[in-house]
């Protein structure tokens, strides 16, 4: 049997506060959306201040990294100048949460530059998957 590796409600509250005070630091409002291996929500939030399409845009940034298990920077620059497949979201700010080898979930962050979308997303990666 192979047991796929997720995250969990606890591990979403720790991702969520790292990627919240990381935003809070860089002075801006942003939504961050993180979801399990099946690229279910476990935990949204939509800071003061951020605009309301920002959750759908996370939101998507998330399922995309989760799905696919590399990060929506990588798939940026992969599909630069060409149409990606539907309902993949290809800009920087989702990154993959992995564990032996396969993807547990993944963090979305929209909101501020793609560039600061995504030191938010890796503050919350960090807390769960130390360097």
């Amino acid at each position: 049997m192979n047991l796929i590796p997720t995250l969990t409600a606890d591990d979403a509250g720790r991702a969520l506060n790292a990627s919240l005070e990381a935003a809070r630091t860089a002075g801006v409002a942003v939504t961050i959306a993180i979801v399990d291996a099946a690229g279910a929500m476990l935990a949204l939030i939509r800071m003061d201040g951020a605009r309301a399409y920002t959750v759908d845009l996370a939101t998507r940034k998330a399922r995309t990294a989760a799905a696919i298990g590399v990060g929506t920077a990588v798939l940026a620059t992969l599909y630069a100048g060409k149409t990606p497949p539907a309902d993949m979201m290809t800009m920087p700010g989702g990154v993959p949460v992995l564990s032996e080898r396969q993807t547990a979930g993944a963090i979305g962050v929209s909101g501020a530059t793609t560039e600061r979308d995504e030191a938010i997303a890796a503050a919350g990666l960090a807390v769960l998957v130390p360097a």
